[in-house]
């Protein structure tokens, strides 16, 4: 994990830049000078946007120009596109033997999942004290050249603008959030997880997996799914769009704290796409 990068909870306070810069280089402005002649941002913005982007891994630079990573999904959503893209991107280096220096990304809203931690304060010491607890357990120990990174109140407050940018959680009031994920984002990715499997039913256990390898960090053990995600799944099998069955000899898996309904099997253990 290098001293010498930068750490994007520092470099990002304003997130809407990184895909407004993204776009940009792939219409072909690829210098810093042509970027901000096409998107008029300032320098400060412009600045972000460049830096978080480098830092997620969505563009890169052979001097003087920059190039952009291609999104490895296409949805007909860009905006979605770019998130997915995103997170694929900080999966792609969030690994237990070797984490990459923006997992503290996904950490901290693994901490979330897995405390089920529905709402919470962006300025909230014992959160963001909680999550640092969290990731450094797990053997995240980011540094700078000044010493370790540990949270901290301006910190938590650009975590909660990224994830709630990236669809992870939605602002409720003030500096209360929700810790739900966008409905579409879940539902674009059990779609590309059933594609990967090359079929419409897979489990639970896969669809975790393949969750960890290519998006998020989500336990689904011996409490089952997470309440968080575990309510979007159900607002998915409410709207006709997947069900959740049970199928084959895999063991059942809990969806936490969501009544039965329709659609959703006693003893489910897979996932079905219908839409």
């Amino acid at each position: 994990m290098s001293e010498t990068e930068g750490y994007i909870l520092n470099t990002v306070q304003t997130p809407a830049p990184l895909q407004t810069v993204y776009r940009s280089i792939k219409r072909g402005n690829t210098t810093k000078e042509s970027v901000q002649d096409d998107t008029d941002l300032p320098e400060n913005l412009l600045s972000q946007g460049f830096g978080g982007l480098q830092q997620i891994g969505l563009i890169g630079r052979e001097e003087p120009d920059y190039y952009t990573v291609d999104y490895p999904w296409e949805t007909g959503d860009d905006d979605l596109n770019f998130r997915l893209a995103a997170l694929h991107q900080l999966a792609s280096n969030a690994t237990p033997d070797s984490w990459g220096k923006q997992s503290v990304v996904l950490l901290n809203y693994q901490y979330l999942l897995e405390e089920n931690i529905q709402t919470f304060k962006s300025n909230s010491e014992s959160t963001y004290s909680r999550m640092n607890r969290f990731a450094r357990e797990r053997g995240y120990e980011p540094r700078s050249q000044q010493g370790p990174i540990e949270m901290n109140e301006p910190k938590m407050i650009n975590w909660s603008r990224l994830a709630r940018f990236l669809g992870l959680i939605y602002k409720a009031s003030g500096r209360v959030y929700t810790t739900y994920p966008d409905e579409e984002l879940v539902f674009e990715s059990i779609r590309l997880a059933s594609n990967a499997a090359g079929r419409e039913r897979i489990t639970i256990q896969f669809y975790e997996e393949w969750l960890n390898d290519n998006l998020l960090l989500v336990d689904m053990g011996p409490d089952g799914v997470p309440a968080p995600l575990s309510r979007v799944l159900f607002n998915l099998v409410a709207n006709d769009r997947i069900r959740i069955i049970e199928s084959g000899d895999a063991g059942a898996i809990n969806l936490q704290q969501v009544p039965l309904r329709r659609g959703i099997d006693s003893q489910a253990n897979s996932i079905e796409v219908l839409s």
